[in-house]
Formats: C-alpha cells, structure tokens, sequence
C-alpha cells in the first residue's frame, strides 16, 4: 500500500498569507491568461469558438492587444517560447513567494539521522517487550527542524537540543528470521556537542557549494529551500537526494509521513519526547512522567530497539533548558506550528520529491 499517498488524500491543504496578496494573485492570473493563450494558439480553434473556460473571452482579448500578441499566426513556434518561458519565470517568481514566508515562519529543514546508534557510538541493540534484539536493521530519526538550544552544564560540558517533530523508527528482530517494526513520536534530540557537530561534519557521501545540503553517512539535512528552486538545479539535485537519502530511508519517510499528517499528532499537552544521549541519560527516550509509551500493538513499552529505555524523566531536563513554564509552552507551540506549515505546504513539497509517489 503506498502510504504516503493514501494520507494525502485526507489532508486538507491551507493556502499560505502571501497565496492572498494582489502581487501574487496578479502574478496567478497572468499564468492562467498565458497558459490560456498557449492552448488557443495550440488548438487552431476559432477565436470566437474557444472556450476560455473560467475566464471572460474579453480578458483574453484585452490581454493579448496589451502585450502584442496576434490572434492568428501562420507560425506559431517562436511565440510559444516567447510563453513558455514566461510562465516559467512567473511559476518561480509564485515558488520563491511562498518559501519566503515559509522560511519566515518556522518550517527550515528535513532532518533525517540514518542510524541513532551509530550516532551516539553505542553496541545496544536494546530490548523490545522483555526480548533482546537480535539485530537492528534500521533505527532511524525524521525531523522537522525547529531551533537548536545550547546551554552549559555544571561541568562546563556544553549540550544542544534539536526541536522539531518527527518520529523515532526501528526495524529489528527478536527471533531469528522475523523482523518486527515500531515507531514513536518526539520532539527534540538531546545532544552533547561533538554529537552534535558529528551529524553536520561526518564524512561526505556528497558535497557542492551549489547546494545547501548535508548528506554524510550519519545524517541528512535537506532545506527546504532547496524544494523550490529552478527546474535545472532540481532535476539535478532529485536524481543524487532520491539515490542517496529517499529511497535508503522510504519506510521511515512514510512513517512519519503517516503520523504528522493524522489529526491529534504532537499535542502540547503530552509535552516533550526528546531522544537523549545527554551523559545523565544516554540512550534514553525521555518522557512526560505521566505519559505512557504504547508499541505499535498498544503494549505498554519501557524500551524498544536501538533505545536502552524509555523513561518519564524528561522534567529533570526542562529546567536546564527553559528558564520558566511558559517558555516551555512556547517551545510547544512552535512545534505544533511547524505540524500545521508542514501540512499545508511542506508535505507537497517533498511529496514531489519522493521517488515512485
């Protein structure tokens, strides 16, 4: 079943601010007038028998005596160019509208660290429903990054917290043969400093100064930004991005597809999931401590693959990260933000970027 593409049927997609601007709409109606002006050049219809559709015939007229353009031309080719490479220009100026007020908003980068055990330097394969794991084929992390938070330890040891939503997804068995599955929902990675900088400084499975991403054997952080450039930089840029980190990570992107984009996700009230390898709790998914971690089956979980325990101590950490309640609140809020931008336009912009869908 393609995952990703049976939820996209339930989203409901929000248009943005500046969707609403006359700059904007002014630049939409132009498209549609040009876009108009290449089928009738293209259908060798009547002009007075051309449905316009939508459109008042006299908008099209009035157009094309403004800007030069004959009803009829024995050659056409030259002034479909002309077309095309207007709507093109006009397509990026609308693509380039809208990531400004993404950007200005919270919505950054796609985040996905590859394996979590390989990042934090650990052999533990953890432990799922009382079973040992036998071996951990995937535990891997799909965030939406919000702002990183550093801050200092009595022990002068400087750490970093990653916020954003996304999903902790393992894939594991316990019984030789027969993997199993499981996935939960965070909302920040606690890191110490050099783990930190691992994910950004980790050897290279590809580089370019043209491009503003990272791609290492450990992570991935993909703007969005990227998204929404010209279609030459795209075309190139897909072919290397699906190779290399879509189709490596599919299942893990489809999970986390499926939760953010179901109604009740990443609600303030159950507070912070924040996957920790912080020297106090290393290798811990730390909790709300009357929040209870269900597996995919509704078991109650208090450790699962790749993660040494599952633990209700995230209050130990709050404070050394927020200096009050409300700031805490805030974080939540903006996470819950970024949930909502995602749906309304991040989603449809990776979503053409995902091989196969």
């Amino acid at each position: 079943m393609n995952t990703i593409a049976n939820t996209w049927k339930f989203v409901t997609t929000m248009s943005l601010k500046v969707e609403d601007s006359k700059e904007y709409k002014e630049i939409h109606k132009r498209v549609e007038l040009l876009q108009l002006l290449k089928q009738y050049y293209g259908s060798g219809a009547n002009f007075y028998d051309f449905d316009t559709g939508d459109l008042p015939l006299r908008e099209l007229i009035a157009f094309m005596s403004d800007e030069g353009y004959p009803r009829r031309l024995p050659e056409t080719e030259h002034v479909l160019k002309r077309v095309d490479e207007e709507i093109i220009t006009l397509e990026n100026k609308k693509k380039q509208m809208r990531l400004q007020e993404m950007e200005s908003r919270n919505l950054n980068s796609l985040l996905i660290i590859t394996s979590w055990t390989k990042l934090i330097g650990t052999q533990n394969k953890g432990v799922f429903l009382s079973k040992p794991v036998l071996d951990l084929r995937r535990d891997t992390i799909v965030m939406l990054t919000d702002e990183t938070q550093t801050f200092k330890e009595l022990t002068d040891e400087r750490i970093a917290v990653i916020f954003g939503p996304g999903i902790y997804y393992s894939e594991f068995s316990v019984d030789s043969g027969n993997y199993l599955e499981d996935s939960f929902e965070i909302n920040g990675i606690c890191l110490p400093l050099n783990l930190l900088g691992k994910i950004y400084t980790a050897d290279k499975i590809y580089h370019s100064d043209k491009i503003d991403a990272t791609i290492t054997e450990v992570s991935t952080i993909l703007p969005f930004h990227i998204m929404e450039q010209e279609e030459t930089v795209q075309t190139y840029v897909k072919g290397i991005i699906s190779r290399n980190v879509f189709l490596p990570n599919k299942v893990a992107l489809e999970k986390f597809n499926h939760h953010i984009l179901e109604g009740g996700s990443y609600p303030v009230a159950e507070g912070f999931k924040i996957m920790s390898a912080h020297p106090l709790w290393y290798n811990k998914l730390l909790v709300e401590p009357d929040y209870e971690l269900r597996t995919g089956s509704g078991k109650k979980a208090y450790s699962t693959a790749g993660i040494g325990s599952l633990s209700g101590m995230v209050h130990k950490l709050k404070p050394i990260i927020f200096s009050s309640p409300s700031k805490e609140r805030e974080q939540l809020e903006r996470i819950e933000e970024i949930v909502k931008q995602y749906r309304e336009l991040g989603f449809q912009l990776l979503k053409s970027w995902i091989p196969s869908y």
